[in-house]
């Protein structure tokens, strides 16, 4: 289904607009031309206004309708090329940068697509599950304010809820990190119910909201942290995950809207749990922002 793509054959495949928009047809419909409204098999082509009209109910169908792609005046060539940035950047790429690169008019058109592909990346990791061994912990995202703490409890800060699958004496294999409102049981604990399959084996520190986690559906094992040595040694790779995150966020995007962080850590995940097939994250991706509902800028900006 995804196909392993080089740099180089990434440019041979991609260098016009119609081959960028052969390509697109070829994943919108991988096994031929369904109508969506009666699922007949043929069409006629539009070709002047690129639309698939169904032979038996005439039904009008634009291959970028309802998709990220919806109404863009932005050539196809250039989401191609910020599809693949956006996929194979290890620390992502900002919208100023994206504006350069592509040579788009304007600022903000270089930001709604980079928005619009997090969007993708959020959709497509949604439902899936963390199963086997979790780490779970918290941290915050923002800047210190003057005279303000670190940590639990400071002011103006983004919560996010972290989780780690690490297989037992072995690399991690699949994050998650999700904004949340604050760190209460009830709010906590459907969102683990949610991305965390039952039966799982929790580690966690000792703070008191990850109490609440049942010992019929969780294994839990919960542990005062009150040293460097005792969070490396239960929690290790959570804290490398968060780390390298907020080191993301500093490098490359100097700081985001509170507002907008559920998208930039949407990208680093998305990235991350797929890091094992650096070749295909172009395929997967453009699969992903293709079965994405469309969204307006004014929607983004919500």
């Amino acid at each position: 289904m995804y196909q392993n793509l080089t740099f180089f054959e990434f440019q041979n495949l991609f260098h016009a607009e119609e081959s960028c928009y052969t390509y697109l047809i070829h994943k919108h419909w991988p096994n031929g031309f369904i109508c969506p409204r009666c699922s007949h098999p043929h069409y006629y082509s539009i070709h002047h206004r690129r639309l698939f009209q169904c032979r038996n109910c005439r039904a009008q169908i634009s291959l970028t309708a309802n998709t990220i792609f919806h109404k863009t005046r932005t050539p196809l060539r250039k989401w191609f090329w910020a599809i693949y940035l956006a996929s194979q950047q290890k620390k992502g790429i900002s919208a100023l940068q994206l504006q350069k690169f592509l040579e788009v008019k304007s600022y903000k058109t270089a930001w709604s697509m980079l928005h619009k592909i997090r969007q993708a990346m959020a959709q497509r990791d949604a439902h899936y599950q963390l199963a086997g061994l979790i780490e779970l912990d918290d941290t915050y995202i923002g800047g210190k304010a003057k005279g303000g703490k670190r940590g639990r409890g400071a002011s103006n800060k983004t919560v996010v809820l972290a989780a780690v699958e690490v297989p037992k004496n072995k690399r991690p294999r699949f994050a998650m990190l999700e904004v949340v409102q604050n760190l209460e049981t009830d709010t906590i604990k459907p969102l683990v119910e949610k991305r965390i399959q039952k039966l799982a084996t929790l580690k966690t520190d000792a703070y008191s909201p990850f109490q609440f986690l049942p010992k019929k559906e969780y294994y839990h094992f919960p542990k005062v942290l009150n040293t460097a040595d005792k969070i490396t040694e239960h929690l290790p790779w959570i804290h490398i995950l968060i780390s390298n995150f907020k080191t993301t966020l500093r490098a490359t995007f100097h700081g985001v809207s509170p507002k907008y962080v559920h998208r930039y850590l949407s990208e680093y995940i998305y990235r991350f749990n797929r890091r094992f097939w650096e070749s295909q994250l172009f395929d997967r991706l453009l699969f992903a922002c293709i079965n994405c509902k469309k969204i307006s800028l004014a929607e983004l900006r919500t």
